[in-house]
């Protein structure tokens, strides 16, 4: 399954291009070629968006940290990463709660940890969805998702391959997120599709 494009406010699809992105580093905090080199992710277009957040209800606030990135070739489709104060987390088909992330997925889901990071996590797989959720010691959640339709003989591999990637954002997102106010896409809206989205009178 290919990406074929990213929707603009005009309704028209900005290509995506032909070959993968040069950018150095993706959403901020991945290197292009750790991407490229251990995971096998070649990127066509990504955006993201950092702030501060808040939630009403609760009066909490934080910060959030949202990645979206398009891969145009097998064996992966999108890769999702939203760290924030909300709760449920939202999985692409369900919410659940951190703590009952073990009992939605006991199959598969496993406490995971990694090197210098704070905090507790879970790791599990659902159909051709590669997951972890990360929660930071002040409460902040963390949670990955990525596409795989590969063999699913190699999918243990490509989920160790998916951990070694995620491993240094993870230490890098909370910073990010709390020094910087920024929304990036790239490649970006063409002008013409902006200029109708902002002035659809024209």
């Amino acid at each position: 399954m290919a990406a074929c494009g990213v929707f603009s406010g005009s309704g028209e699809p900005t290509p995506s291009p032909d070959t993968p992105l040069a950018d150095a580093t993706i959403c901020g905090v991945f290197p292009n070629q750790d991407l490229q080199n251990t995971l096998g992710f070649d990127t066509y277009w990504y955006s993201y968006s950092t702030g501060s957040t808040s939630n009403v209800e609760t009066g909490e606030s934080g910060y959030h940290y949202s990645c979206n990135m398009e891969s145009d070739s097998d064996p992966f489709g999108l890769l999702n990463i939203d760290y924030g104060i909300s709760t449920p987390l939202d999985t692409g088909y369900e919410l659940v709660e951190f703590d009952d992330i073990p009992v939605e997925f006991p199959d598969t889901a496993q406490e995971v940890t990694f090197e210098g990071l704070e905090g507790e996590g879970w790791a599990w797989t659902d159909s051709v969805e590669i997951y972890v959720a990360w929660r930071y010691n002040d409460t902040q959640v963390l949670l990955a998702r990525l596409n795989y339709w590969g063999p699913p003989e190699n999918l243990d591999q490509q989920a160790s391959n998916f951990h070694t990637t995620l491993a240094p954002a993870l230490a890098q997102i909370p910073e990010l997120a709390s020094t910087t106010s920024t929304r990036v896409v790239v490649p970006s809206p063409t002008p013409e599709a902006e200029s109708e989205a902002t002035d659809p009178d024209d």
